[in-house]
């Protein structure tokens, strides 16, 4: 699928740095400025700790960046007025409603009504392979099933940007490329812009237009590579296309010097968080 040239998001030199309750400063992020184009499928990779999470929460207007500005269209987010979804890695289903009334739940918070709202919820299942579950409860589901209900979730109301936070990490290889697929398809035919954290080199790869490599903390961009593999990209084939094993290597190389064994990222941000 092609894209269009339009910049449908702008970081503009974009830092961010944690305080501790004892006022200890870790600078997360430094200077990071990227355009990401209209219905471009973009992953941003790194090491474990290095600040993609924080960078995507960033993105999606969770926080305010200690220096720098997000903007979409041209618009600071902060006035933006524009649909995005957000999917994360732990399992957001409400556990007391059904799958449909999941699926149909931002919907619903837009105000649309219950029979359009169910209608729209119901193609999606249909289209996911969760036909015949609508009726369900999360807890009948399987780890896959009840991660394909968040995504489409996330899809019911044809955002602008989805964003991702390394959704598969938790489920098997299987699973994982089956999602993969399907994520692919309904990107293929919706053309919405999304933007894909991952530690997953070979994920990153299958899926994406673009791949950024963020250094070790305070974050910069170390590189950036386009995938010139051609779409429709079958999942399992893909992997052994020359280029795809080209691009592996020299991201593999790229990235070795980056790797940490610090996962503090995480608790810094989820104490940040709860400070604000």
């Amino acid at each position: 699928m092609k894209h269009t040239e339009k910049i449908k998001m702008s970081l503009k030199g974009i830092q961010h740095t944690y305080y501790s309750a004892t006022g200890e400063e870790t600078k997360a992020i430094e200077d990071i400025s990227i355009d990401v184009k209209e219905g471009e499928f973009l992953a941003i990779v790194g090491a474990s700790g290095c600040g993609k999470s924080t960078l995507l929460n960033i993105m999606c207007g969770m926080f305010a960046p200690t220096k720098g500005e997000v903007l979409i269209d041209g618009e600071s987010i902060e006035k933006s007025d524009h649909k995005i979804g957000y999917i994360s890695q732990t399992d957001t289903l409400l556990p007391w409603r059904t799958i449909e009334s999941n699926v149909a739940l931002g919907l619903e918070i837009e105000g649309i009504k219950k029979e359009e709202r169910i209608k729209r919820a119901r193609e999606l299942m249909k289209t996911s392979g969760l036909e015949g579950f609508e009726k369900k409860y999360p807890f009948e589901l399987s780890g896959g099933m009840r991660k394909r209900a968040v995504i489409i979730r996330a899809l019911a109301q044809n955002p602008d940007i989805i964003y991702m936070d390394e959704p598969f990490g938790p489920l098997d290889v299987f699973t994982r490329e089956k999602l993969q697929g399907e994520i692919l398809k309904m990107w293929m035919e919706r053309k919405n812009t999304i933007i894909y954290i991952t530690h997953d080199i070979s994920e990153a790869i299958t899926l994406a237009d673009r791949i950024v490599l963020l250094s070790y903390r305070p974050s910069r961009i170390k590189a950036e590579y386009i995938v010139d593999i051609p779409r429709p990209r079958n999942i399992e084939e893909c992997k052994y296309d020359p280029e795809f094993l080209k691009l592996e290597k020299q991201i593999w190389s790229d990235i070795k010097d980056e790797l940490r064994f610090d996962d503090t990222e995480e608790e810094e941000e989820k104490a940040w968080i709860k400070r604000s």
